[in-house]
């Protein structure tokens, strides 16, 4: 993982998918540039209050990638992670996949919240959810659910 990089969210679109790209392969963000589309701006903002809720997770966590489209960040230590995942496609499409909660560091007793796409059965955390074209999710699992 890169230690800093400096990212122009400019580029960016309304569901912040460089923004998380970036916040989750990269310790420690630089950012600049305001984005022109006033929502997509706001929605940025909205994604550096998220971030700055968890940035412990991205900064200090233990990185896990289940492919270019999933990536856990887990504190075992405070049993929870987040959970970002990615659509790099330009069409909504489903993401998938799973991982034992024990290779994670994670509790089998983890929580996950209701209605994001994530379930836990038998020690094995599960993601299925759908995604817009060129999309992003934030999912906090665990201790970090609860803040």
């Amino acid at each position: 993982m890169p230690v800093y990089l400096h990212i122009d969210l400019r580029k960016d679109n309304r569901h912040c998918i460089v923004f998380w790209w970036y916040a989750s392969t990269c310790r420690h963000l630089g950012i600049g540039g305001t984005h022109p589309d006033a929502e997509t701006a706001a929605a940025q903002r909205d994604a550096m209050r998220l971030y700055r809720a968890y940035d412990r997770y991205f900064k200090r966590g233990r990185f896990h990638g289940l492919g270019p489209e999933i990536h856990l960040h887990v504190l075992p230590e405070e049993g929870g992670a987040v959970v970002n995942l990615f659509n790099l496609s330009g069409t909504e499409r489903e993401i998938r996949g799973e991982a034992a909660l024990a290779a994670l560091g994670l509790p089998d007793t983890v929580s996950v919240p209701e209605n994001q796409g994530l379930a836990v059965h038998g020690g094995v955390l599960s993601i299925r959810r759908v995604l817009p074209a060129w999309s992003a999710a934030v999912v906090p699992v665990g201790a970090s659910a609860r803040r």
